[in-house]
């Protein structure tokens, strides 16, 4: 059987070609199928596979530029035998490269050295052996090429776990100190020995403590920059496990990226990118929420902007999905660092902004509204008109997602807040359609806060045109807010609030206030019901069957409300008619001077009155001329005496 294991695998590396990546992958993983057949036997004393066989096939397959096939040849090579192919990776390593020109593939096999060394000293759990590779691992840290440090910190790591805790422990102190092979030599070292020692060992042992000591010391710049490598080591190395320390370092990452230090200001960048990439999707919602904070900060570092800044913009392409969810609250913060008083970092969001333009927009029409959109952000007071009268001529057809509300919202948002009632009127118009074509009432939702209180002023505009549009945008905002089983709720939306409206408009005060009231309310139980997201099927069937009820209520209400107009009204015409006063009755019985009784008395009484004085007056004007008339006789009496006393005189005189 190692007869026919050796010669499979010696007629297969005398025949393939090693530039051929299908063909060495091949051959690495018949390596480790026959290494993995012979069972107690020693590979390298089969048949045609001393040095010139397996183990020099291993050596070269090692420093293949294909991953796949050093993966596969280090799978292999592990469950080789020790004693003979560890002679001759030491060899490799002591003589430096072994004559090697090409200093890549020197770098590729050096670390698939520390992989096989550490896998085999794993698989022997022999503490003597692991010590001895630990040795070689952690000299070999020196190297500057990154991917030799990774692969070094896992062959590392397979060796802590022979050599225990203990010894774990005293490696980590080693690392933790100064020393002059350099700050990611020394963190990769340190990632290394915790992922040996398991993750739970960065709080068990005190690692992260001792880290944050370091990166908060003021005056010694190594000790910021050694935190700083460590972090982007763990981040490397660790991968998902270190997830659930990022939120609490990336704070500090983030501030020593603006340090006075390049050295500090470079390790931190990396510490940076190594902890977004360490972080699931959901991870990185999270962390990115609180970056954003730190963003938005007056009092962070410019640099660490331009950092931030460009971190996200190397995980739009990766993270399409998260980062289109994230655009809501990505958008607003970015936008404020336009205005920063750094080039460098306007320059950095300006970047970020047509990046997550260019990759998350998908719809059609909004893929060319992008620049000007843009364009709006960047220069709100200039742009933003004319982007809306681009937005007019804009045929919607696609649906419009999420991210395109993250561009357009903002726009739109500062539109409405317009003087010229024109600029108003178009924003309404376009966020009506665009409210139309949303299939994603929860993604509408988020931005419901930017666009209500604006349309809420328009709906109770004094130009009724401006009511009106503002009546129409709310009532389509709304309606796509809500799930597909509530929208018939909302066809009556609009007619409430122009009946609203009127009242609104009206000239007595108290209407008009009530009119302001029930707008606010209905907008509120409108918006209460289309926020409402995450729909069961049972929390379907609720809603369905709370409008039937809601809709027989309303029917029976107004059968009941005609029936008591009917009872309202004749009593009231009952009470009209037995309030109408009595005509000659007098006054009531408390002679109140109130009641409608007393009033007609009233009335009665001034007439006759009234009438008195007229027979009063008249009575006066007869006595009057009666008088006069008696004057006027008594004077013609008068007259006719004198008259006839004169005569009687001149008829004496006459006789004498």
């Amino acid at each position: 059987m190692v007869g026919q294991a050796s010669a499979v695998v010696g007629g297969v590396h005398g025949k393939v070609d090693m530039s051929a990546t299908f063909g060495a992958t091949f051959s690495a993983q018949l390596l480790g199928g026959a290494a993995g057949t012979i069972s107690g036997k020693a590979l390298s004393e089969a048949e045609g596979m001393k040095d010139a066989g397996a183990v020099g096939f291993v050596m070269r397959a090692l420093g293949e530029e294909d991953a796949r096939t050093r993966d596969a040849c280090v799978a292999a090579a592990v469950l080789m035998d020790s004693g003979a192919l560890m002679p001759k990776l030491e060899h490799y390593l002591d003589t430096d490269g072994d004559g090697e020109n090409d200093h890549d593939r020197a770098d590729r096999t050096a670390a698939g050295i520390a992989l096989v060394m550490g896998g085999m000293a794993a698989r022997a759990r022999d503490a003597a052996m692991a010590k001895k590779v630990a040795d070689r691992c952690s000299a070999l840290l020196v190297c500057p090429n990154p991917m030799v440090q990774v692969a070094v910190a896992n062959g590392l790591a397979s060796c802590v776990a022979v050599l225990g805790e203990g010894e774990g422990k005293s490696m980590l102190e080693g690392f933790m100190a100064a020393s002059a092979n350099g700050a990611h030599a020394q963190g990769y070292g340190l990632a290394g020995v915790v992922k040996g020692l398991k993750s739970r060992s960065l709080a068990s042992h005190g690692v992260l403590a001792k880290l944050q000591d370091k990166a908060g010391s003021k005056k010694d710049q190594g000790a910021r920059e050694q935190a700083m490598a460590a972090y982007g080591c763990l981040a490397s190395v660790l991968g998902h496990l270190f997830e659930p320390y990022t939120a609490k370092i990336m704070p500090s990452v983030l501030a020593k990226c603006g340090d006075k230090s390049p050295e500090v200001r470079a390790a931190a960048e990396g510490a940076l990118r190594a902890c977004m990439e360490c972080l699931c999707p959901q991870g990185l919602r999270y962390v990115m929420s609180r970056l954003l904070k730190e963003l938005e900060d007056r009092g962070t570092a410019w640099q660490s902007k331009v950092a931030l800044l460009a971190c996200m913009e190397s995980w739009v392409p990766k993270e399409k999905d998260q980062m289109g969810k994230g655009m809501q609250e990505v958008i607003p913060a970015v936008c404020e660092t336009l205005n920063d008083t750094k080039p460098e970092v306007c320059n950095a969001a300006q970047s970020l902004l047509k990046c997550m333009g260019a990759h998350l927009i998908k719809s059609p029409e909004m893929k060319g509204m992008v620049p000007a959109l843009l364009d709006a952000l960047i220069s709100p007071m200039d742009k933003t008109v004319s982007c809306v009268d681009q937005l007019m001529d804009v045929t919607f057809i696609n649906a419009v997602d999420g991210p395109c509300l993250s561009l357009m919202v903002p726009v739109l948002s500062r539109a409405l807040k317009e003087r010229r009632m024109e600029n108003r009127r178009k924003a309404s118009l376009v966020v009506g359609n665009m409210c139309g074509l949303v299939t994603d009432g929860a993604a509408l939702v988020r931005y419901a806060p930017a666009l209500v209180p604006e349309l809420l002023l328009c709906v109770k505009d004094s130009n009724p045109e401006m009511r009106q549009y503002g009546a129409s945008a709310l009532a389509a905002l709304l309606k796509g807010m809500a799930s597909a089983h509530l929208s018939a709720r909302f066809d009556e939306l609009e007619s409430n609030l122009e009946q609203l409206q009127k009242d609104m408009v009206s000239e007595s005060d108290e209407v008009k206030k009530k009119g302001e009231r029930g707008i606010q309310e209905l907008v509120d139980i409108a918006m209460g019901q289309a926020t409402k997201t995450n729909h069961s099927e049972a929390d379907i069937e609720a809603d369905m069957q709370k409008m039937k009820l809601e809709d027989e209520e309303k029917k029976a209400a107004k059968i009941k409300a005609e029936e008591e107009a009917k009872v309202q009204a004749a009593a009231e015409a009952a009470k009209e008619e037995a309030a109408k006063p009595i005509a000659g009755k007098g006054f009531c019985e408390t002679s109140c001077r109130v009641c409608p009784q007393c009033e007609l008395a009233l009335q009665e009484q001034a007439a006759r009155d009234e009438q008195k004085k007229k027979d009063d007056e008249k009575q006066a004007r007869l006595d009057a001329k009666k008088k006069a008339e008696e004057e006027k006789l008594k004077a013609l009496k008068k007259f006719q005496e004198q008259q006839k006393a004169a005569l009687a005189q001149q008829g004496k005189k006459k006789k004498k």
